[in-house]
């Protein structure tokens, strides 16, 4: 009888996997996206202009403890006020930020990085960062990663 009911699960089995039933599914290859070497050598030298100017800034790139300037004036490796973080953060995006989500952004490398960049690289506003900018040649470094 065992052999039987072995006999009936082998032709079960078989029967499903010609008829594609099993319930596991071949994957199927999707295509990578492409990668396109000029965005990434721009986005390359951004992210080192902005590792620059958060060291010239801060003392500091990469870490997470806070950073503080100005008797507490100004938050983060990019030394943003909060009114600055708030106003900026509105105009990228829209968000709405309170005075205490500022500073907590402000805090946050990426978050910070993301904001300056923009206000960097799209507007064109390097003077929020006067001594460092003129110090790093961060207008020059603008026009140069712009034009590529």
């Amino acid at each position: 009888m065992t052999l039987r009911a072995a006999t009936l699960t082998a032709l079960l089995a078989t029967g499903f996997v010609g008829c594609g039933c099993t319930g596991t599914k071949t994957p199927v290859a999707t295509a990578a996206p492409a990668v396109d070497p000029r965005q990434q050598d721009i986005d390359v030298r951004k992210e080192e202009v902005m590792q620059q100017l958060a060291t010239c800034e801060s003392g500091s790139w990469g870490s997470h403890q806070p950073i503080y300037g100005g008797r507490g004036a100004y938050h983060g490796r990019f030394q943003f006020t909060p009114q600055t973080y708030k106003t900026y953060a509105a105009r990228h995006d829209g968000t709405v930020l309170t005075t205490r989500e500022a500073i907590d952004a402000a805090q946050d490398y990426d978050k910070a990085a993301k904001l300056a960049s923009f206000m960097i690289f799209e507007l064109g506003e390097t003077w929020h960062w006067p001594l460092c900018s003129r110090k790093l040649g961060i207008p020059t470094k603008v026009k140069e990663i712009n034009s590529l």
